[in-house]
């Protein structure tokens, strides 16, 4: 039955009740009076008694039935109803997919299951949401970060304000080009950095433009151009502003980036002076030239002391002009320099790309050595003027294999093209430099490129008898600083390195003429038997001395467990980077390859090799190659000192440490420490591989009794 019907029926019954109890009331009431025959004398009918008796009982009757009708009510309206609210709150606070189960009477009918419908639709209404809320939230991030990249990578500072030119977003160069130490500050005036003047009259110069409806076919549409300073004056900012236009065209804010034009500036007052020296500043010396040169010819028969001063004159002014030619051209030279746009780059990676165009093009085989240096300069024009040496040289002697390299001086970075062979005469490189390089921008000449750069050429021989052509090139300007933190403590299974001496022929072979992968890794932690593993290795090859940077071997590894945060402060490497990578049992196969019959080398050896010899059952391959450490080779060499971490011998031999406590950094490290002790060992008459490595275990020895005590 309807909810509806049933109460309808249900007060219909109650009404009833009600007027029977009532009637029936009022005949006992009169049935009493016939009874008593008292209606025969009215004056005797003690009316209240009859409404007190009578009325009572009815009262009674009626107050039952309205007890009936509430526990009716109650029972069937009042407590489903309090059930159910206290079930739509935890529907609603608690638990959005609750369903309500009523076993009482059912006279609201169908209200429980269609407010469960209801209930249910509006939690699935709001898991919907919630999946679009969080969709939307992800392509915004999304969007962020592509934005927060996109404005890393831009090479101007960016700021974006609000109409009460408030900072709401910026970029880190912005931070440098306004010279800010720390964080910008968003909500900060854009004022207290930079001059407000050139910036107001920007924006209502584009406001107006706005608002006339200019904009539209504008050349620079909602874009100006400006020139500002920072508050200080020590800068000078050449801006561009555009601006943010919301609904209706209505200006929001604005985006305005920045350049520091305050050395380009220089640059152009110093070309001006320049010029005006050229032009000036040269008159007099070559008037007073060209005067005592005609009167001179004017008069053949000059005395002897009016001739020679004359040429006394003629010698001064001579002396003058070259001097201020030369002085031009250096500081012409300098403005040049300041001027052409370049970076810091690895030399291993500009060198590399000469390698392969010349592969690509040519038979010409180059190989990279070295260990890759730092320089400033311009990549693309480097790259192509090494390329049309490589090509000239070639031309001219018909050799067909070179080395090229970088090698660090004290203060230029030399980039040496060597081969077998007689060193070029002075004026064939002469003859070369007014040629122009095949896709240099602007018909840029060999000379060209050796200007912007401070730079020459010469051609000479090595002190191995390879002739070469040097090129000295610019250091980086910011040289990626040494990592202060502390070196990996020496490894003490010297049994590892208790090996037996190789094969007769491979022990008297020299040490210059062997084969050599320089090895490196990088773990979790630095305890291999309690379950740290490899994370990242990394090798460069070493073949006849020589320092083949573009043969390297360098994987990351997923070790299978967390890496230890305090273990990533060293390294780098995060469990998100190596997510993804293959397993060391499928690493070490390919680094085995990669070696091959090659001689290892490592700093503190031990350390490595406990590693590779505890994954041999895993990953099936065995390094039964010999190996040296350079960490024990330092202690034989440099027996004086007992700094014998990588840093300290790096710096003893000169050789520039960069990305320190990676495995290739370090790997290239050691290469180059290694290089440099092999001459060393010949001074000490270790020759051979053999005695290289009895050399070795003699120090091994030395420091397990050192362990004892």
């Amino acid at each position: 039955m309807k909810p509806r019907l049933f109460f309808t029926l249900a007060f219909s019954v109650i009404t009833l009740m009600i007027l029977m109890v009532l009637l029936v009331t009022l005949w006992l009431g009169f049935e009493d009076l016939i009874h008593h025959e008292n209606l025969a004398n009215p004056e005797s009918i003690a009316l209240w008694e009859y409404v007190a008796q009578y009325g009572v009982s009815a009262g009674f009757f009626v107050i039952t039935i309205l007890f009936a009708v509430w526990l009716l009510f109650d029972e069937g309206v009042a407590k489903p109803l309090n059930y159910l609210t206290r079930e739509l709150q935890t529907i609603l606070r608690v638990n959005p997919h609750q369903e309500i189960l009523y076993e009482g009477p059912q006279q609201l009918g169908l209200l429980f299951p269609t407010i469960n419908i209801l209930c249910q639709r509006l939690a699935n209404q709001e898991q919907a949401m919630l999946q679009a809320t969080n969709a939307a939230t992800a392509r915004v991030e999304e969007q962020k970060r592509r934005l927060e990249a996109i404005l890393m990578d831009l090479q101007e500072g960016v700021v974006v304000c609000n109409l009460n030119n408030q900072v709401l977003l910026y970029n880190q160069l912005a931070l440098k080009i306004l010279q800010v130490t720390g964080e910008l500050g968003l909500g900060r005036s854009l004022f207290t950095l930079v001059t407000r003047e050139p910036i107001s009259n920007a924006f209502r110069r584009l406001r107006l433009r706005v608002a006339e409806g200019r904009h539209r076919h504008h050349p620079q549409g909602t874009t100006a151009r400006l020139v500002c300073a920072t508050t200080d004056g020590h800068h000078t900012l050449h801006a561009q502003m555009s601006l943010i236009l919301g609904d209706e065209e209505t200006p929001t804010g604005y985006v305005i980036t920045f350049n520091d034009i305050t050395e380009e500036l220089a640059a152009l007052g110093k070309r001006d002076r320049l010029l005006r020296q050229a032009t000036e500043g040269l008159r007099a010396p070559i008037a007073n030239l060209c005067a005592a040169t005609e009167t001179q010819a004017a008069n053949p028969d000059m005395d002897p002391t009016a001739r020679l001063a004359f040429e006394e004159v003629i010698f001064k002014e001579s002396a003058t002009l070259s001097e201020t030619v030369n002085r031009l051209c250096q500081e012409y030279r300098d403005v040049i320099t300041g001027y052409w746009p370049m970076t810091d780059d690895l030399s291993a990676t500009l060198l590399e790309m000469v390698a392969l165009r010349l592969r690509e093009t040519s038979n010409i085989e180059v190989t990279v050595v070295h260990l890759p240096q730092w320089l400033h300069g311009d990549s693309h024009s480097i790259i192509l003027l090494n390329e049309y040496l490589i090509r000239r040289i070639n031309d001219h002697t018909g050799v067909m294999a070179f080395d090229i390299g970088a090698e660090a001086g004290r203060r230029q970075v030399y980039i040496d093209i060597a081969w077998s062979g007689e060193p070029l005469p002075a004026s064939v490189l002469d003859g070369w430099l007014d040629d122009p390089l095949p896709g240099a921008p602007g018909g840029l000449t060999v000379r060209d490129v050796l200007d912007h750069h401070k730079s020459e050429m010469w051609s000479d021989r090595r002190i191995d008898d390879l002739a070469r052509v040097r090129v000295p090139m610019l250091p980086a300007r910011d040289l990626p600083t040494v990592s202060d933190l502390p070196a990996r403590p020496e490894f003490y299974d010297f049994a590892l390195l208790q090996q037996a001496p190789p094969g007769d022929d491979l022990a008297a072979r020299p040490l210059k003429s062997l084969d050599y992968v320089v090895f490196d890794t990088e773990t979790t932690g630095l305890k291999p038997s309690e379950g740290d593993e490899i994370i990242s290795i990394a090798g460069v090859r070493i073949v006849q001395g020589r320092i083949l940077t573009g043969e390297i071997f360098d994987r990351q590894v997923n070790p299978g467990r967390l890496i230890p945060k305090e273990s990533t402060r060293f390294h780098g490497i995060t469990d998100e980077m190596v997510n993804g990578k293959p397993p060391v049992h499928l690493v070490l196969p390919q680094f085995h390859q990669f070696v091959g019959d090659a001689v290892l080398v490592a700093h503190n050896a031990a350390f490595d090799m406990k590693f590779l010899k505890l994954k041999e059952a895993e990953s099936g391959v065995v390094f039964a190659n010999s190996v040296l450490d350079t960490l024990l080779l330092s202690v034989f060499l440099h027996d004086h000192t007992q700094e014998h971490n990588l840093d300290a011998i790096a710096a003893r031999f000169g050789v520039q440490v960069s990305a320190r406590h990676t495995a290739l950094g370090d790997a290239l490290v050691t290469a180059g420490v290694f290089v440099r002790m092999l001459e060393l060992l010949e001074d000490m008459d270790v020759n051979t591989l053999g005695q290289a490595i009895a050399a070795s275990s003699s120090i091994v020895e030395i420091r397990a009794q050192q362990r004892q005590f």
